[in-house]
């Protein structure tokens, strides 16, 4: 009785104590998740999930990792990786809200028919795989060989990697399952800002465990990506923890005293040469060497050099640059428009450039005609992806000239019947595009833009000025630097 009365409140004091610090992590992963939902609602996915990741952390840390506010995490996360798109990451993430809280629900905000069916096959698949969390321990065997600690391991199996320390190799370590026939496994990382993701080849450690390290120079800023993938001999991506479109996300702090073995150079990451790193991804205690991988990534690109070519049409009314009447129905055409661009990049979604839309009416015939169209444009572009590429949305303003060409109702004393229509000099428009990067430097580039021109003036020159719209299409490359 006197051992129970002793320990009694010890016990309701740790009880007490327990219950405001689940209370606290569970108000600090709620704010973290609203304010990825918010910055998902404003396109900027990879601020979202930066939130959720972070969530997520501190779910384990305050003991909540099975706490349906962590399902909820995982479950925008998935809501984030499907707007990328990331269908595979989206899905893992419904997956492990399911398994957490198997009647978790879309919010009526962001729920669609797609994303109903994929939170649909997740259940059905945490359901066949027994609720087991897909983020599972690795084995405590040091060789990663042992046939016990293999058998039970099915697919790619990786501890995510939430933070670690500025300055120091981070260790990466991955099992991968006989049910798959690999024929490389690596991680997959790029530095805060950059838009590349850079190999490191991971090194089989007996039957099943594979390790290896991001180097040390790429453990720098406040947060680095990666992904870890298995590949057939086709090179083909056949599992993973993370994705390009959906990576994850290691936030950095600190600093890191430098370790090297015997024969280390002072760039860990130059030329696939070894360094020594902890078992912990630390600078001390249970360390193993592996290959740090390829030459530091490229920074991200800061200013671009672009060219497009395409053709426009126009609605046109007023007076030709000949004096003639517009009587015809009111469609125009520029066949050729060239763009040159200089821009820069504020950051990976966001760009600010000038550009020179030099229109050419090959097709006018009157004699006199003007032969080109000048106009000088201030660009603003804006991406959708984190990632810089695919579709985006561009608004424009500047002055000078469209020109497109009309048929005109009869034939000219002269020989001419296709006269030049004027339109401007204020102009403004927007548009859409899309971009995919081709290598480290260059650019594809497609848009579909418009843009109003305003008759300010009555005329320019000899030029008799009109208010119109014309629409171009063009493809063409940037280079960066």
């Amino acid at each position: 009785m006197r051992v129970f009365r002793l320990v009694t409140p010890i016990v309701a004091t740790m009880l007490f104590a327990a219950g405001p610090v689940h209370a606290e992590g569970k108000g600090e992963i709620n704010s973290k998740i609203k304010a990825a939902m918010e910055a998902y609602d404003s396109f900027d996915y990879d601020g979202a999930k930066k939130q959720l990741a972070t969530a997520i952390s501190s779910a384990k840390k305050s003991n909540l990792a099975k706490d349906p506010v962590t399902a909820k995490a995982y479950l925008d996360l998935g809501i984030v990786a499907f707007a990328v798109p990331d269908m595979d990451a989206a899905k893992a993430a419904f997956v492990d809200a399911v398994k957490i809280d198997p009647k978790i629900q879309i919010d009526v905000a962001y729920k669609s028919p797609e994303l109903a069916k994929l939170l649909e096959t997740a259940r059905a698949e945490a359901k066949k795989s027994g609720g087991a969390t897909s983020e599972p321990t690795l084995p405590d065997d040091p060789l990663g060989g042992g046939g016990m600690a293999c058998s039970g391991v099915k697919g790619l199996e990786h501890t995510i990697v939430d933070s670690a320390k500025a300055g120091a190799p981070q260790l990466i370590e991955a099992m991968v399952g006989t049910d798959l026939k690999v024929a490389k496994v690596s991680v997959m990382f790029r530095v805060e800002g950059s838009t590349d993701f850079t190999e490191v080849k991971l090194s089989k450690q007996g039957d099943c465990k594979y390790t290896g390290a991001i180097p040390a120079a790429a453990m720098k800023g406040s947060l680095v990506h990666y992904y870890v993938a298995a590949f057939n001999e086709a090179s083909k991506s056949i599992a993973s923890k993370g994705s390009s479109g959906s990576p994850n996300i290691i936030e950095i702090s600190g600093t890191a005293a430098k370790h090297a073995g015997p024969g280390d150079d002072e760039d860990p990451i130059g030329g696939g040469k070894k360094v020594v790193v902890a078992s912990n991804g630390t600078d001390s205690g249970g360390e193993v060497t592996v290959d740090a991988g390829p030459s530091t990534p490229k920074g991200p690109q800061k200013v671009f050099i672009g060219v497009t070519g395409g053709t426009g049409v126009g609605y046109v009314t007023g007076t030709t640059e000949g004096m003639n009447t517009v009587k015809n129905c009111c469609i125009g055409k520029s066949l050729l428009v060239i763009t040159p661009e200089l821009g820069y990049f504020v950051n990976q979604k966001l760009s600010i450039g000038i550009a020179a839309r030099i229109g050419l009416p090959l097709d006018a015939n009157l004699a006199g005609h003007a032969t080109a169209a000048p106009a000088g444009l201030l660009r603003v572009r804006y991406s959708l992806a984190a990632t810089g590429e695919g579709l985006r949305v561009m608004g424009q303003v500047g002055a000078g000239f469209l020109r497109n060409t009309i048929k005109l109702d009869a034939t000219m004393t002269t020989g001419g019947d296709t006269d030049i229509v004027a339109q401007g000099p204020f102009l403004i428009g927007g548009g859409i595009g899309y971009s995919k990067r081709l290598g480290n430097t260059v650019t594809f580039i497609a848009d579909l833009d418009a843009i109003a021109a305003i008759a300010v003036v009555s005329s320019v020159g000899a030029s008799p000025m009109n208010s119109g719209i014309s629409a171009d299409a063009s493809l063409g490359f940037a280079i960066g630097f």
